[in-house]
């Protein structure tokens, strides 16, 4: 029995010493097992160890770190704070292959995008961008990580004239910041308010003209214009302190009412009353960044006297007011002029009048207060109407992992080339019914895409959203650390 175990010995001892290494033919067991990865760290072939210690150490090493490192991004992707100054998420959604490019939107609005390289689709799911002209079009809550859409979960607020008005003057009242562009106005459904104004009518506020608005309506509906000592104001006044529900309540919406004082000593345009419609571009939530852009006049089509209040479409300027009250045989061109008519008819204007005078550039001077008005307005709404990261109940109400928002804001001048803001709109209509119209957007909404898609290469690049410069005629008026100023002859800072 020991001449058998000496010869075994023997046998395996030569077995792992052969230039071969061929430990397969060493029989199965726990010895056998650990001999075997023994031998196969320490053995040498001709080209060297088969597995040295180092290589091992490296590998797993190396295993360990990407292990935590995936771990590490995942918790930073899914916790990077949203609308912090100076960050962005370190991670976006790739867009798949199939959907680059993709856009859902009207007939009408694929001209616009063509230029930019992008295919008109209808099928939501699929579409790298989406349009709705109005929020509800689009179910943003289901929206994929990837998808962009022009719409943000509670930019409605800022449309809502009671919201728009209260907000903006609880900022005023916090901030010590006068907002200068913005007329006198009371909540009728707030009871102080409410009894402010009927103080402000004992005090000469009879005597004034002022404008009740249903804050629900849009496209000049709602709205009644009320002269001084007039029947209707008189009315309104009795409403309001013998009728407790006249004018609606804090606790809902419907039946609420404000009302403003008329802006007298408007600028006409060539005998007519205007404003002016511009538009604001939320061009990424996160970080956020806000663009402007010049829009058109709408011009009423009614000789203008503020005196006279006979005829309420002569206060009106909206297009669908105007149509309804002279009917269709009106051209729509005539209810529309560019920003390029108003610097010559503004040119003209201060030509003419000492008073205004020193006011060396009149488009610049009227588009800088607006410019400033729209910053001020965004940075009120930013937390509140502008984050996608914005919940309800503990629920994220956008699937998406960044937005956009295309705004209107109507706008007033008077003789002194002072502005004044009437109202911003969430999601304003892409009229193409007048020439000067379809020649505005021709130009506003390659802009937007050209706009949006540099925001996408910065996503997917890294760079930084926030270091986004005015790219073509879209002006940047807000980002991080940056709002546009103006103080009325020192340009925007």
């Amino acid at each position: 029995q020991v001449g058998t175990q000496s010869n075994t010995d023997q046998k395996m001892k030569r077995r792992y010493t052969n230039t071969s290494n061929d430990v397969s033919e060493l029989s199965s067991g726990e010895d056998a097992g650990s001999f075997q990865l023994k031998v196969s760290i320490n053995s040498k072939s001709k080209d060297g160890p088969i597995i040295s210690r180092k290589r091992i150490f490296f590998c797993v090493t190396f295993a360990i770190f990407l292990v935590l490192a995936v771990q590490s991004l995942t918790y930073l992707c899914e916790h990077q704070p949203a609308n912090v100054p100076g960050k962005q998420r370190l991670w976006y959604t790739p867009v798949p292959k199939k959907s680059r490019g993709l856009a859902l939107g009207t007939k009408h609005l694929a001209l616009y995008m063509k230029p930019q390289g992008l295919t008109r689709t209808s099928k939501k799911k699929e579409a790298e961008y989406l349009w709705g002209h109005a929020y509800w079009n689009i179910k943003l809550d289901e929206l994929e990580p990837w998808q962009r859409a022009n719409h943000l979960p509670r930019e409605k607020l800022l449309s809502e004239k009671g919201i728009f008005f209260e907000t903006m003057m609880e900022y005023a009242a916090s901030s010590g910041e006068s907002l200068d562009f913005i007329p006198e106005t009371y909540r009728l459904y707030n009871k102080t308010d409410r009894q402010q104004f009927l103080d402000r009518i004992t005090e000469g506020g009879m005597d004034e003209s002022w404008v009740l608005k249903n804050p629900q309506k849009d496209g000049g509906k709602g709205v009644q214009i009320m002269g001084p000592n007039s029947k209707e104001l008189h009315e309104t006044v009795e409403n309001l302190r013998h009728i407790p529900t006249f004018g609606g309540d804090s606790s809902s919406s419907a039946g609420r009412l404000i009302i403003q004082k008329y802006v007298n000593g408007l600028l006409p345009y060539h005998g007519r009353k205007f404003d002016l419609r511009v538009y604001c571009l939320v061009a990424s939530s996160v970080p956020f960044v806000v663009f402007y852009h010049d829009g058109t006049l709408r011009v009423s089509l009614s000789k203008y006297d503020e005196n006279d209040f006979s005829s309420q479409q002569a206060h009106l300027t909206n297009w669908s007011a105007q149509k309804a009250a002279q009917g269709t045989s009106k051209n729509a061109d005539e209810a529309r002029a560019s920003f390029k008519d108003l610097a010559s008819y503004l040119e003209e204007y201060v030509s003419q009048n000492p008073r205004v005078s020193h006011i060396k550039d009149p488009i610049s001077h009227v588009r800088d207060q607006i410019k400033d008005a729209l910053a001020t307005v965004v940075h009120v709404f930013r937390d509140l109407s502008f984050s996608v990261d914005a919940e309800e109940n503990g629920k994220k109400l956008c699937g998406a992992e960044n937005g956009f928002s295309f705004l209107g804001g109507d706008f007033m001048i008077d003789s002194d080339l002072k502005v004044w803001i009437t109202e911003m709109q969430s999601g304003p209509g892409l009229s193409h019914d007048s020439e000067t119209t379809r020649e505005n957007f021709a130009i506003v909404l390659p802009g937007i895409f050209e706009v949006l898609k540099e925001v996408r290469a910065r996503e997917m690049s890294g760079e930084l959203i926030s270091e986004m410069e005015s790219p073509n005629t879209w002006e940047l008026i807000y980002k991080d650390n940056f709002r546009f100023t103006y103080s009325g002859g020192n340009g925007g800072s």
